[in-house]
């Protein structure tokens, strides 16, 4: 994207949960034939082509080998499985003291807020809920590793996902002046596309 009215480069949309909201969320089930479960190793070549099918292109098999040393991103992973092959995933991230969050804008406390990172499922396999099975289960993980919320980056032109995250009790992020523009943009073609948002 280019750079924004406020002469500052764009940034992505920012959503946070509660930890309380998260503890009140309810148990998805996927349907049959469908495995959800974390990763293991092995999986990463079926990762890498769920990753590039949905648009993030650099993920090759080193790639996703490279991301997954991180051991939040392997104990709270969350994948779904059909016929053996990878066709949804959503990796847990915490917040360190070294980064800003993307909430506040100020330097995270240690350990703290928790991350959907790579929410993604096969073109081939959506609509059946397996986003709202994964995304549950990492933000249930993060909140049972102490986090107090949990947030996620996600781009303008997403919409299903942005409808998703919205139907589960992720709230908008009001950390910058363009925001409440660009969300007003975002309901609207929700509306649009029949999506209906509280």
């Amino acid at each position: 994207m280019d750079a924004d009215g406020d002469g500052l480069p764009a940034k992505q949309l920012c959503m946070v949960i509660d930890a309380a909201r998260v503890r009140a969320m309810q148990d998805v089930r996927v349907p049959e034939d469908y495995l959800l479960r974390t990763y293991r190793p092995g999986d990463e070549a079926n990762l890498a082509s769920t990753l590039q099918a949905v648009g993030f292109r650099s993920f090759g098999r080193e790639a996703v080998l490279e991301y997954l040393e991180d051991a939040d991103r392997r104990a709270g992973s969350a994948v779904v499985a059909f016929e053996g092959r990878i066709v949804a995933s959503t990796f847990a991230s915490r917040m360190s003291s070294d980064r800003v969050s993307p909430v506040t804008g100020k330097p995270g406390e240690p350990r703290r807020e928790g991350v959907l990172d790579y929410v993604a499922t096969h073109p081939d396999h959506q609509g059946r809920g397996l986003g709202r099975a994964t995304c549950t289960a990492v933000s249930r993980y993060l909140v049972g590793k102490g986090c107090e919320v949990v947030s996620l980056l996600t781009d303008d032109w997403r919409l299903p996902a942005i409808h998703l995250y919205l139907s589960m009790g992720f709230e908008q992020v009001m950390n910058r002046e363009d925001m409440p523009g660009r969300w007003a943009g975002v309901l609207h073609e929700l509306e649009r596309h029949g999506h209906a948002h509280a």
